[in-house]
């Protein structure tokens, strides 16, 4: 797992039975950037639900599988202003999810801010820079 600012950590594919013993140390939320049927003997979202809620932990599941869209932003933006924390998320190498993340936070923090915590972190996004920008530059007049 790689940190990133504001006790959020990013991983690979996680699976159910990860789930207790990051709980056991304190992971209170989960978020699956992950569509079901990526990859073969990935596990569906329905099961890494199911586990997390045996254990008492919160669990959302917004994929991503093509590009960003502002449903996805949105939704990525809304989990993490709301889920309690320390929170993982994953995909399947978890560069979507430090994407996501950088995403969701570029208003709070700037773009540089977040490009430096995602190398930081191990994730090079230097491409996303030009998109970052736009979107931040978009969040005044409310078109994201």
């Amino acid at each position: 797992m790689k940190a990133l600012p504001g006790d959020v950590f990013v991983a690979a594919q996680v699976l159910p039975a990860q789930l207790q013993a990051l709980a056991e140390q304190g992971v209170m939320s989960f978020i699956n950037n992950r569509p079901d049927m990526e990859a073969p003997l990935q596990p569906l979202s329905e099961e890494m639900e199911k586990a997390a809620q045996n254990i008492g932990v919160d669990y959302h599941h917004i994929p991503m599988a093509g590009g960003l869209s502002e449903g996805l932003i949105k939704a990525t933006r809304i989990a993490y202003t709301n889920l309690p924390r320390p929170i993982v998320a994953f995909c399947a190498s978890g560069t979507r999810s430090v994407a996501l993340w950088c995403f969701a936070h570029v208003d709070s923090l700037g773009v540089d801010e977040v490009l430096d915590a995602a190398a930081q972190a191990g994730y090079s996004l230097e491409q996303l820079r030009g998109p970052l920008t736009a979107f931040l530059e978009t969040q005044g007049t409310g078109q994201a």
